[in-house]
């Protein structure tokens, strides 16, 4: 029993040695100004730590968990989930590696009005894929951009919808380092 523990234990740190895993993630700020009369602005940050594990020159599976929180006078959004996916580079030229994302995102969006009828609880999941781009930098950091989602998105007695989005709120930054 002890060798069966201890061949497994060095297998393990045989894998382990030549994986590359590395950890990251992204912040957001952004501040919008509606354009409807007597309307204060909207203020959202945005908090992502992701953790991946790089599979071969190709593939990366990783997991992220995105915390938001919204506000505009006295009311607020406070946004958490979990999404595992895959990635896909496609293509590689010099530093740079051009990328599609395709996870499953699980979350829980709590909305607040001072106590007012908004106060509850909504569950959100969604499917779909992201393209992007990372820029190797060093042998331990990467930069990393995403811009847009395809995909189906259920938000509980709200809404759903399938399609594609391109625009600045979907575009995000972050960074790699991997070891």
């Amino acid at each position: 029993m002890k060798k069966v523990i201890l061949s497994a234990a060095v297998a393990l740190m045989s894998f382990a040695a030549s994986a590359q895993v590395w950890v990251g993630g992204s912040l957001g700020l952004q501040i919008t100004d509606p354009d409807y009369e007597g309307s204060k602005s909207i203020t959202t940050f945005t908090i992502s730590p992701e953790v991946g594990y790089t599979l071969n020159d190709n593939w990366d599976i990783a997991i992220a968990i995105n915390e938001s929180y919204a506000s505009q006078d006295g009311e607020s959004a406070n946004s958490i989930s979990v999404e595992p996916y895959a990635r896909y580079t496609f293509a590689k030229s010099g530093i740079a590696s051009f990328f599609i994302d395709g996870g499953v995102g699980f979350g829980s969006t709590e909305i607040s009005n001072d106590g007012d009828w908004l106060d509850k609880s909504q569950t959100q999941w969604y499917i779909g894929v992201r393209p992007g781009l990372k820029l190797t930098i060093s042998d331990n950091i990467g930069l990393v951009t995403k811009l847009g989602f395809l995909g189906y998105q259920k938000v509980e007695d709200a809404y759903s919808s399938f399609g594609f989005n391109i625009n600045n709120s979907a575009l995000t930054f972050g960074m790699y380092w991997s070891f």
